[in-house]
């Protein structure tokens, strides 16, 4: 009997040297960061405007602290996605600070994603300098953020808070660490709709949620001036969420998915389904980590060109 010999795709390939290369706690911030997250927040959305912003159809996701992974950090991911003409999406807690970022790599489009403090000024102050650094676009995350204390993101993903005027102002002669500062922002937050009305004001650019939405979530969201939602809870397996959330809103908001995939053509099949754009995590971290800049402009071009 012939022996049937199954070759690894060169997604499981690059993932398993990408794994040998980190060391356990970096691969288990990589797992945290990019696992589904189930409803993590009981965030309801509850003004309606057509959507104009035209986006791309793949999108590299936000993942602070990327220092921890390539030497580069941010400045490699976006600098890979300009030269493959996609968006990268910043975080709050990246290891080079907004301005760092937009300055290095001027020609990228790039998008930031706020994380909602407790001080919903703070937040503002973010936004209001990603748009001033030329960002494209506002992501609001109504996620129930987790602070990875087992990893060092609070080492490494701290760069847009220690040069932040309200948050140094506040935090003036604290007795607190910076770590701890910045933990606090964290806690006992309740988000609201009137925090998402609140924010919006302060900017002119594209607003998206972000987070484990349901159904009901996208009906009231088409009553608001949301330009768009990033599903995190849509199953690798299955569309049917996605297609009735593309019978509801039609073209009146745009609809992102944020999932692993390997291929083109499940990119292509999301958008077949209804969705504008599928952005990436840890698909692209491992090009980051095997091959720097390089790396993930090689991991964008299999899924994108």
């Amino acid at each position: 009997m012939v022996k049937t010999i199954i070759r690894k795709s060169k997604e499981e390939e690059l993932k398993e040297v990408a794994i040998h290369q980190l060391s356990e706690a970096s691969q288990d911030y990589l797992r945290e960061i990019t696992k589904p997250r189930i409803r993590p927040t009981s965030f309801r959305l509850n003004k309606g405007v057509e959507s104009k912003n035209k986006i791309s159809p793949l999108l590299l996701g936000a993942i602070g602290a990327q220092t921890y992974f390539h030497e580069d950090g941010e400045l490699a991911s976006a600098q890979a996605a300009q030269k493959q003409g996609i968006p990268f999406i910043v975080s709050s807690h990246s290891a080079y600070s907004i301005e760092e970022i937009s300055d290095a790599v001027p020609e990228c489009e790039l998008w930031f994603q706020a994380h909602i403090f407790k001080d919903r000024a703070l937040t503002k102050n973010f936004i209001q300098r990603a748009e001033l650094s030329g960002y494209q676009a506002i992501i609001l995350n109504i996620s129930d953020d987790t602070i990875h204390h087992h990893a060092d993101q609070l080492n490494k993903g701290i760069a847009n808070f220690v040069v932040d005027p309200i948050f140094a102002k506040k935090n003036f002669n604290s007795p607190l660490t910076i770590k701890e500062q910045i933990t606090k922002e964290y806690q006992d937050r309740q988000i609201t709709w009137e925090d998402i009305s609140y924010l919006q004001q302060f900017t002119t650019l594209p607003v998206y949620i972000y987070g484990d939405l349901t159904i009901e979530d996208v009906r009231s969201a088409l009553q608001h001036q949301v330009d768009g939602l990033i599903f995190t809870n849509i199953p690798s397996a299955t569309t049917d969420l996605l297609a009735q959330v593309d019978t509801i809103v039609a073209d009146k908001l745009k609809v992102v998915i944020e999932t692993e995939v390997e291929t083109k053509e499940v990119v292509n099949q999301y958008l077949l389904h209804g969705a504008d754009a599928v952005t990436i995590k840890s698909h692209y971290i491992y090009g980051l980590v095997t091959a720097g800049v390089l790396g993930v402009e090689d991991n964008i071009a299999q899924l994108f060109t």
